[in-house]
């Protein structure tokens, strides 16, 4: 038995749009976010894309954006399943902070000249203890660290299979750091230090018990069903 993923990040909100974290929180889609949500579900259409089974997180941005795609897709009457495992990372007291001034305290925390001095260690370092990082300076020690978030997706992959009988074609909607997570415990070589795109879809399989990686961050389904797919 084969389970085909489509991993599916939101479309862009308001958050996205102006600079703001938001993991556990949420920011509603921008009328451009909807509109790219929109032309992913015609695309994979186009391409003859169904899917048996959805599933988003729990965030109201992930839900709606799964809700789209399949409307206009032609699958409006597919239910979703929310699960809570899929959720973001969980910034914890740097929720809704501007992403620039979460840089300039870890630049500050761990020892570098100014901003820009750590984001060029953490696009070419060990970018994988960025978790530990924030966990360590949020003072109301509410941040998941690296391990909490990876245990919680696996957890996540593991529903998927569960609900699905691990097999057929199912479409999934998260979030830019956790799929970057899931795609990190599958092939840690296939990861780069940028978020896939808003409405990019990475394909994963499952079969015999082992998960890989066929793609990562793909535009082409949403640029094939209108011109209102974005990117970031």
């Amino acid at each position: 038995m084969t389970l085909e993923v489509y991993l599916v990040r939101h479309g862009k909100t308001v958050f996205n749009t102006v600079g703001r974290l938001q993991g556990w929180s949420d920011s509603p889609l921008t009328p451009q976010g909807q509109q790219a949500a929109e032309a992913l579900g015609r695309g994979l259409a186009l391409h003859g894309v169904r899917f048996d089974a959805a599933f988003s997180s729990t965030s109201p941005r992930a839900a709606d954006t799964a809700r789209l795609v399949l409307q206009h897709g032609g699958q409006g009457d597919l239910a979703v399943g929310q699960l809570a495992d899929w959720r973001e990372y969980g910034f914890g007291g740097f929720e809704g902070e501007l992403v620039s001034v979460l840089h300039d305290k870890l630049a500050a925390a761990l020892g570098f000249a100014d901003r820009e001095s750590w984001l060029t260690a953490y696009r070419s370092a060990d970018r994988h203890l960025l978790a530990d990082a924030v966990a360590a300076l949020d003072g109301l020690g509410l941040a998941e660290n690296e391990t909490a978030f990876a245990a919680r997706l696996r957890r996540g992959m593991a529903e998927v299979v569960s609900r699905s009988g691990g097999r057929g074609r199912v479409l999934v909607v998260a979030h830019g750091m956790a799929i970057t997570a899931v795609l990190k415990q599958i092939d840690f070589s296939v990861i780069d230090y940028r978020s896939v795109p808003n409405v990019s879809v990475s394909r994963l399989l499952f079969a015999d018990g082992v998960w890989s990686v066929v793609s990562v961050g793909e535009m082409q389904w949403a640029q094939a069903g209108g011109a209102g797919a974005e990117g970031e």
